[in-house]
């Protein structure tokens, strides 16, 4: 994303951590990024890029210090700076741990991939496939090899941690989208182009549904950029299925037109799905397959 697409609350943000990460570490030049929400980071042979999505929408939460939030993230980023300093490389040799979010695809696509074994990886009903990704610059994204990662000194454990604190704050805006509507019942939420379907991976959105409909809820996917969700009468496949099925047709990126459901606990396959997966019975089985 360049530099001039930022709104003026994020250059004057990224302007904010530049000059403190100056102030903390003297031997390293910072300057915002030429080409995303971030900082740069050079001494000598070596770079490091920091993201800054997932802390700016930290500190955006109500409640939340923003000096201190900077200062944690300020903090935080010095052992990458030790680490850089004492393997350099021309660029950081690992992935950003505040640009990593799960995203969201079909297992079938993505099994077809020829790095698919190297994935951090979480299934989710319904034929969908979950892994840790790095956010680009520009809406683009990249899967995060588990090698790539321990060279960063990230763990498998980490790489998950870091996935599902920043996907929960980067599709914060569902909590305003539940609350702004009480007597609604059905919503599209399309907030991130890349990532909205990721939407499936936050529990709290989970239990707020479930809350919402006392147990029925009712979710689909039907395009990377989109999740459906409904509660009560509104949750059933009879209202729900023309409505998923014709968002699916029209998808342009189409993931899934299976229906989910949780408790707020799990997701799972919608009983309705199952029974309609159930093979059938016909005539040609019943009778045999005959003389050919």
């Amino acid at each position: 994303m360049p530099t001039h697409r930022l709104d003026l609350g994020r250059q004057q943000f990224q302007e904010r951590v530049t000059i403190q990460l100056r102030s903390r570490y003297l031997g390293w030049e910072f300057h915002p990024s030429d080409v995303g929400f971030g900082v740069v980071g050079r001494k000598d042979r070596s770079t490091v890029n920091l993201a800054l999505e997932s802390l700016f929408a930290e500190v955006e939460q109500p409640g939340a210090s923003i000096p201190a939030g900077i200062s944690r993230f300020v903090a935080g980023v010095g052992p990458r700076l030790t680490t850089a300093e004492q393997f350099p490389q021309p660029a950081s040799s690992g992935p950003d741990p505040g640009a990593l979010v799960w995203c969201l695809r079909t297992g079938r696509s993505i099994r077809r991939y020829s790095r698919y074994a190297e994935l951090a990886t979480r299934e989710l009903p319904g034929g969908l496939l979950a892994f840790v990704a790095e956010v680009l610059p520009g809406d683009a994204m990249r899967g995060v090899s588990r090698a790539e990662a321990e060279a960063g000194g990230l763990l498998l454990e980490d790489l998950v941690r870091h996935s599902d604190h920043n996907t929960t704050l980067r599709l914060s805006s569902w909590s305003s989208t539940l609350n702004s509507a009480q007597d609604q019942r059905t919503w599209l939420f399309t907030d991130d182009v890349l990532f909205s379907s990721s939407l499936l991976l936050v529990p709290p959105f989970l239990e707020q549904l479930a809350q919402l409909g006392q147990g029925r809820a009712a979710l689909a996917a039907p395009d990377r950029a989109l999740v459906v969700a409904a509660v009560g009468d509104a949750a059933t496949p009879h209202a729900m299925r023309e409505l998923v099925h014709r968002l699916y047709r029209l998808a342009s990126y189409p993931l899934s037109p299976a229906l989910l459901t949780t408790d707020g606990r799990s997701l799972e396959l919608h009983p309705a799905e199952a029974s309609a997966r159930r093979p059938r019975t016909g005539w040609r089985r019943l009778l045999g397959p005959g003389d050919s």
